[in-house]
């Protein structure tokens, strides 16, 4: 009997020891990871809270925009801001313009910077529209969205505008209507000279006297 629990005994450990070397050598296998399809991994990329972001030209700062929240993506290309509180293009002679807007995306390979839902303050009028892209490298605004300015005794409405913030020449078209105190403008374009704070109405001009 004796002899018989003895070798029950011996065939025990070998089955443990078979056992534990089966489990070391599963143990040094390499995981591997299921294959993922490009594209199906959320976008990487760094984002900034409470955040400043300046666009320079050598030692020369051109415009500036603090914003709650800026995101730019992995591959270099694109910032997007939200919650902007202020966005400043700085002019010549010290002075700056200020725009306002809901959020803001900055295309870095065309250097173009889209605008939502815009409050501009032009030369001490109010600018108003819903999208408006600036184009940094050539200091040039596009606005193919229908926008007023209000400054002082003077409204305007516009479904296009087009300018320059540097030499701030804009040329207001398209459905223009202008009202001035107590007339009422219709021409083809509204060109503003912001430096000099004047304005001309081209082509066929109706006015109509408001009693």
């Amino acid at each position: 009997m004796a002899f018989g629990k003895n070798k029950l005994r011996i065939i025990l450990m070998i089955l443990l020891g078979l056992t534990g070397l089966v489990l070391f050598y599963f143990s040094l296998r390499p995981v591997v990871t299921p294959a993922v399809e490009e594209g199906s991994l959320p976008p990487q990329g760094v984002t900034f809270l409470e955040g400043r972001y300046e666009g320079w030209e050598g030692t020369k700062r051109i415009w500036s925009l603090d914003a709650e929240e800026i995101f730019r993506t992995a591959d270099g290309r694109r910032i997007s801001f939200q919650g902007i509180k202020d966005i400043r293009f700085f002019q010549e002679d010290g002075r700056a313009l200020f725009v306002r807007a809901d959020q803001a995306v900055l295309d870095l390979k065309r250097n173009i910077l889209t605008l939502d839902r815009v409050e501009g303050e032009l030369n001490g009028g109010e600018l108003l529209t819903d999208k408006m892209e600036l184009n940094l490298e050539a200091k040039t605004i596009k606005c193919s969205q229908p926008l007023s300015l209000v400054k002082e005794e003077l409204q305007l409405e516009a479904k296009q505008m087009e300018g320059n913030f540097q030499t701030e020449e804009y040329r207001f078209f398209e459905d223009l209507a202008v009202v001035q105190k107590n007339h009422r403008f219709w021409g083809r374009s509204f060109d503003y000279y912001a430096k000099e704070d004047r304005f001309e109405i081209q082509g066929a001009v109706e006015v109509e006297l408001q009693l």
